[in-house]
């Protein structure tokens, strides 16, 4: 009977044990995992215009600051841009791109009027994106920065053809005077 006793006290003590959180026999019991992958992203992107299935935003600076810490691939072009005139833009299809064309003005303020001048033309080219996959692509001129210079005038196309793809990268044709 006195064993019998024993048997009941330790197995009441082992449950009692595994019902405190700290206790190893509780860390011992299965847990439930944690989802190693973040959710997926509202469709259609919210705050972006879309024309045909294709999306395209011009980030915030928030946005894009927020969006750089993310995402360490992206850092590089922090660097180009302590230098070199910059913009940015959000892409995104309902059907995957095989690579995007970013078509772009590089203007300047004029002091005499205040308005802003197309001072060169920038054509990006950057990877394709899956469908529903948002992309950043970073629109990088040869124009040093100066506050008051800017990339504006931003047309995004989605191409799909898996012929002739353009390396990524950005092409800066400054206008000339002899060309205004």
């Amino acid at each position: 009977m006195q064993k019998r006793i024993i048997q009941i006290l330790a197995l009441s003590i082992a449950v009692l044990l595994a019902a405190l959180p700290s206790s190893p026999i509780a860390s011992a019991a299965k847990k439930k995992p944690i989802p190693a992958t973040s959710p997926k992203p509202v469709w259609p992107p919210i705050g972006f215009k879309e024309t045909d299935g294709v999306f395209a935003k011009v980030p915030s600076s928030e946005e894009l600051i927020g969006h750089l810490s993310a995402k360490r691939s992206l850092q590089k072009f922090l660097k180009q841009c302590e230098e070199f005139a910059c913009g940015a833009v959000f892409v995104a299809a309902e059907r995957a791109c095989t690579w995007w064309e970013v078509n772009s003005a590089v203007r300047k303020v004029n002091p005499a009027n205040f308005a802003k001048d197309r001072i060169g033309t920038l054509v990006t080219y950057a990877k394709g994106t899956d469908a529903r996959e948002q992309g950043t692509i970073f629109l990088v001129s040869t124009e040093p920065v100066d506050l008051s210079v800017s990339v504006g005038n931003i047309r995004v196309i989605c191409h799909r053809e898996k012929t002739n793809i353009p390396k990524p990268g950005n092409v800066y044709n400054p206008i000339t005077k002899a060309d205004s």
